[in-house]
């Protein structure tokens, strides 16, 4: 394993797992982003990033396309939030529909559920971009900041349950969380940033939250800094509806799931048709009954960097072996 490869990126990950196989990586760039694996038997395989190989360019392209994604979703009878397309008229296809650009389907989709919705660019990851809006001002802002990222911006109906991420490989669970809010609870004698760091590993610096807006507002608005100390049972309450890893929220590792649920999530792969993926859910529970799950978004390159870095990087990596002894059979 080359030591170009950052320790924190998901190609770290795939480098570790492959020196437990016995494999060397090769990095082909100056960033540790293009790589190379190679058995000891010859066999080699040309990777990008965290971008996974078992996917076909179709399936890849129609997962990362989060509207056409949820349309075969629901042609596959699963449950997904309402949505609109607010395409910009920049968008070289509003050439020939420029009567369909704008802010206009949005807003008529928002008028139909009531606020507030979701605004959330079509085809980007890593929670970038999404808001909830709560009034027709705030959905004309979000929109033109999702068309400054991509030049589809979505706005959803808000879904309801508890938050789930599961990932899959070839009808097989790989590993999964619940993502839940940063809430902590003061004693009267440890920090803010010893308390948040308590809850999570990854939350061991204030740059690792701060980075969230949000977050950082609530901070500010209750003037707390990283060496704040909480009254012993004052809570700080840092959670929102709309939660990601990278974007200020905590999890719970699931080690195994309902097989019914399953069963659900791999209806969803198979409309897109995906051997390896991930599926963003809402559900009341585990053991709800899996046919009133709400498919969010379903992934073609599941990444495992997340789950290692709050403490399951056993697992994580014995789920990253798994995936390379498929991708280099």
């Amino acid at each position: 394993m080359t030591q170009s490869i950052s320790k924190t990126s998901a190609v770290s990950l795939i480098a570790e797992a492959a020196e437990r196989l016995g494999w060397q990586t090769e990095v082909l760039d100056e960033y540790g982003y293009l790589f190379e694996l190679r058995r000891p038997d010859g066999a080699r395989k040309v990777l990008l990033g965290g971008r996974s190989a078992l996917n076909d360019a179709v399936a890849a392209r129609l997962a990362g396309d989060k509207h056409y994604a949820a349309i075969l979703m629901e042609r596959a009878g699963l449950r997904v939030p309402r949505v609109a397309r607010c395409i910009a008229p920049r968008h070289p296809a509003m050439q020939r529909y420029s009567d369909r650009a704008g802010v206009g389907p949005g807003l008529a989709l928002a008028e139909a559920l009531g606020y507030p919705v979701v605004v959330k660019p079509n085809s980007l990851s890593h929670g970038r971009g999404v808001t909830l809006v709560d009034d027709v001002g705030s959905l004309h802002e979000a929109v033109h900041a999702c068309w400054a990222l991509d030049p589809i911006a979505l706005v959803q109906q808000l879904a309801g349950g508890r938050d789930y991420r599961l990932d899959f490989l070839d009808g097989e669970y790989l590993l999964g969380y619940e993502r839940l809010p940063i809430v902590v609870t003061g004693d009267g004698e440890a920090t803010l940033g010893a308390l948040f760091e308590a809850l999570d590993a990854r939350f061991d610096r204030p740059e690792a939250l701060l980075k969230t807006p949000r977050i950082a507002e609530v901070l500010g608005a209750r003037d707390l800094t990283w060496g704040s100390v909480l009254g012993a049972g004052e809570v700080l309450d840092l959670g929102g509806p709309i939660r990601n890893l990278n974007a200020g929220c905590t999890a719970r590792f699931l080690e195994a799931i309902p097989d019914a649920l399953r069963d659900q999530c791999l209806r969803a792969a198979a409309a897109v048709g995906l051997r390896h993926f991930g599926v963003d859910l809402k559900l009341a529970s585990l053991d709800a009954d899996p046919d009133s799950a709400v498919f969010i978004e379903i992934n073609a390159s599941p990444l495992l960097t997340q789950i290692a870095r709050i403490g399951h990087r056993e697992e994580a990596l014995a789920a990253q072996v798994r995936v390379l002894r498929q991708t280099l059979p």
